[in-house]
């Protein structure tokens, strides 16, 4: 995780400064709105809070959107996010705020899970999302619908309006690491922001 963390980031930094065409830019706030809302709306508020009720055609279409931002499948994250709200600030969060800035932020994903992470989560009830049959087949065809939504697709689009493949890569890699920054601050500044 350290060194694809690492590189995602460097090519992040150098895909921020390539001189983009403006349909570039378009296409790319276009996806990262779109999949921010699918880890905001689908896989936060509704599926890990069922804070509001959807019809089978907006679960789709949150799964999708969810599936684009390739964070993890709604079950892993959802179960993680759940587990952290029910023992926060302990050694069963897994972004344990405790444990400092850094590790609340990105460096929970560096090591290895705490094992009072993997002992607490597993008694989490995640019945109602595992009994969804269209999160299972998320979580069974996560890579390789992760990579078509969230790599083939974009870069395609951008491509097809005349972007060189360097600057659509590292321009996905930008957008891509750019929503993954936004989700984790949002959640530990909001921690600290309560803390003053």
């Amino acid at each position: 995780n350290i060194i694809i963390l690492t590189y995602l980031h460097v090519a992040a930094f150098y895909g921020f400064f390539l001189p983009k065409l403006t349909s570039s830019v378009i296409i790319g706030w276009i996806f990262g709105l779109s999949s921010g809302w699918g880890t905001t709306v689908g896989a936060h508020r509704y599926f890990t809070h069922k804070s509001f009720k959807a019809n089978q055609k907006l679960k789709v279409l949150l799964v999708i959107l969810q599936t684009m931002a390739s964070q993890e499948p709604i079950l892993n994250w959802s179960r993680d996010h759940r587990t952290h709200h029910k023992f926060t600030d302990t050694n069963a969060d897994p972004y344990n705020s405790r444990r400092g800035f850094f590790f609340s932020h990105i460096g929970w994903l560096m090591c290895k899970k705490h094992s009072d992470v993997i002992e607490k989560g597993k008694k989490v009830d995640m019945s109602d999302l595992e009994s969804d049959p269209l999160l299972q087949f998320q979580k069974k065809y996560f890579l390789p619908l992760a990579l078509l939504l969230n790599v083939v697709i974009p870069i395609s689009i951008v491509c097809y309006f005349g972007e060189s493949f360097n600057v659509a890569w590292n321009g996905n890699i930008f957008r891509f690491v750019l929503l993954l920054n936004i989700t984790w601050t949002v959640r530990h500044f909001c921690y600290y922001a309560t803390e003053f």
